[in-house]
């Protein structure tokens, strides 16, 4: 299922999965020329600024991604739901699965560039470790949503409304410092994007409770997906 949905994705284009390679480096090229060349940071800071900005932007893309497919992903499809005995939980988990290959190709991209950069690789160690924390939480979080969803069908217009807010109250284009920073502490993104860029740039790790607030976040949102949706499905073939 993640292998046809991950060709479905490029069925018909002249390139293929090329554009799986293609698009995620056309992005890091763009946001390096960007803040490099056309908006330089004071003081030199461009270079800096930009390894932040795309070691955020990779994981929030496949975040936002697995997010708002997983949500439609069992009204979609209905067909399979209602006449193929299998768990309907795989639905949710293959879109999130599908962004995250986009994310780990992004990513290798990436890896690449800062090594022809002279970056600091010693942390890959981690990354392991923090994408299975982001896919339990996209899981969690979708299972959710995609039980929702079939009750409530505005949810998707609501939830890009949601998705939009907590881009800009993440520490993506910024760091979580300052005045807002008890604030920021809440979202579970910032601990995440914190081991992200310790996992691809070798940064601090963040405190440790900000750490267990994430591990408490993703096992909650988990198993509250978990139990909503099962509780939801017997009702879910006769709404879709």
């Amino acid at each position: 299922m993640i292998r046809r949905d991950f060709n479905a994705r490029f069925t018909g284009s002249a390139l293929g999965l090329a554009w799986a390679v293609l698009q995620p480096l056309s992005l890091v090229v763009l946001y390096w020329f960007v803040f490099t060349f056309m908006i330089p940071r004071p003081g030199g800071e461009g270079k800096g600024y930009i390894y932040f900005l795309i070691s955020g932007l990779i994981p929030w893309l496949a975040i936002n991604e697995g997010t708002i497919r997983s949500t439609t992903s069992i009204v979609e499809n209905a067909t399979m739901v209602r006449k193929l005995a299998f768990k309907s939980e795989l639905l949710v988990a293959v879109p999130n699965a599908t962004a995250m290959i986009f994310e780990m190709i992004a990513l290798a991209i990436f890896f690449v560039f800062l090594a022809v950069r002279g970056g600091n690789l010693r942390g890959l160690w981690l990354l392991p470790v923090v994408l299975a924390l982001q896919f339990s939480l996209q899981f969690g979080f979708g299972l959710m949503l995609a039980a929702t969803y079939v009750f409530f069908r505005d949810l998707t217009q609501v939830l890009g409304f949601v998705l939009s807010i907590l881009f800009y109250l993440s520490p993506i284009l910024y760091e979580a410092k300052g005045r807002f920073a008890p604030l920021l502490a809440w979202n579970p993104m910032t601990p995440l994007l914190g081991l992200f860029r310790s996992a691809i740039l070798s940064a601090p790790l963040p405190e440790a409770s900000s750490i267990v607030f994430l591990l408490v976040v993703t096992t909650g949102a988990l198993a509250g997906g978990l139990t909503l949706f099962r509780r939801a499905q017997p009702s879910l073939v006769d709404l879709i």
